[in-house]
């Protein structure tokens, strides 16, 4: 059985705190996590109905740091829903937040976009911090953790053993020049042990121009479907696939994306009526040292690849910023 994992980056944009002010929470929340529009939802709580009605779970990755400037409760937001529909909630940490915190940043005056421009002592403060928070806003005390904008590095993983926190997925073989420093190649494909933690790379498939990282922005319906439909008849272990809480989305955060929407409905569909797979998280089915975590040996097909890049034309002419 292939273990798909459909993990969401769930996040406040710090993007539109700043633009619409600190005491825009509501906004913010509405736009980032609901991501209300004038034809309804397409936020967390719209995509975890399509994993409901597929018999589906997922994994939230919830990035408890606005907690610094607007408490507690702003967390609990996000989390209690998430709980209640039986999903599972593990650990996210965007640092630009400490810039928007100004007095109230822990580390003073320190400041980054991603947590590698952090010393380690610096990255086990933060993750600590960040953990708590997750843990007082109602979430079980996390066991995985990815890094906001994949920035992590080595040192992240060593203060994540230091914290408690057993599994990464911030390895990203499939974007070339992410900002992951995480001492690991694109070659580096499987699960495996590394500075004490398990890191559980984000999966990805050949493509024309180099390999593809697998999100729901990244790569077309077709070929999300032939990378499962290949792990299944391949007998790969799992398949690590990211989306975000605002992913289904316009850029400017205020119309659905209908292109990413009924990609991500075709996915569910698909990844609930192949046989030999099916969703999985950190907790029902952890990851296995050893484990493919996607389709890297799956046979380049340019057409798939073609048909890719005239979809995400239409879908950037239609739903780019304006």
């Amino acid at each position: 059985m292939t273990a798909v994992y459909l993990t969401i980056d769930t996040e406040y944009s710090a993007g539109l705190a700043v633009r619409l002010g600190t005491h825009a929470r509501e906004e913010v929340f509405n736009r980032s996590i609901l991501c209300r529009t004038t034809t309804g939802e397409v936020g967390i709580v719209h995509q975890m109905e399509v994993m409901d009605s597929h018999g589906l779970k997922g994994v939230f990755f919830v990035d408890p740091m606005p907690a610094l400037i607007w408490g507690t409760g702003a967390i609990a937001a996000v989390v209690e829903p998430i709980l209640e529909r039986g999903h599972e909630v593990q650990l996210h940490l965007h640092p630009e937040w400490l810039e928007i915190a100004g007095d109230a940043n822990p580390l003073g005056k320190r400041t980054g976009n991603n947590l590698h421009q952090f010393t380690e002592a610096e990255q086990v403060e933060l993750l600590g911090l960040a953990r708590d928070h997750l843990v007082a806003a109602g979430a079980p005390p996390p066991t995985a953790f990815r890094a906001g904008n994949y920035g992590a590095d080595d040192a992240t993983l060593r203060a994540l053993r230091t914290v408690g926190i057993r599994y990464d997925s911030s390895h990203v073989p499939g974007i070339a020049a992410s900002d992951c420093r995480i001492s690991l190649s694109q070659a580096d494909q499987s699960v495996v042990r590394h500075e004490g933690v398990i890191e559980v790379p984000v999966g990805s498939i050949p493509s024309v121009g180099g390999p593809r990282h697998a999100q729901i922005t990244a790569l077309s319906h077709w070929e999300l479907e032939a990378a499962l439909r290949y792990c299944v008849s391949e007998k790969v272990e799992s398949f690590n696939l990211v989306s975000h809480s605002f992913e289904l989305m316009s850029r400017d955060r205020t119309r659905p994306n209908r292109i990413l929407g009924r990609r991500f409905a075709a996915f569910c569909r698909s990844l609930a009526s192949i046989a030999g797979a099916d969703s999985a998280t950190f907790r029902s089915r952890p990851p296995q040292v050893g484990d493919e975590t996607g389709a890297g040996a799956m046979r380049k097909n340019p057409v798939r690849s073609i048909a890719r890049m005239a979809e995400q034309f239409v879908a950037n002419r239609l739903y780019g910023a304006k």
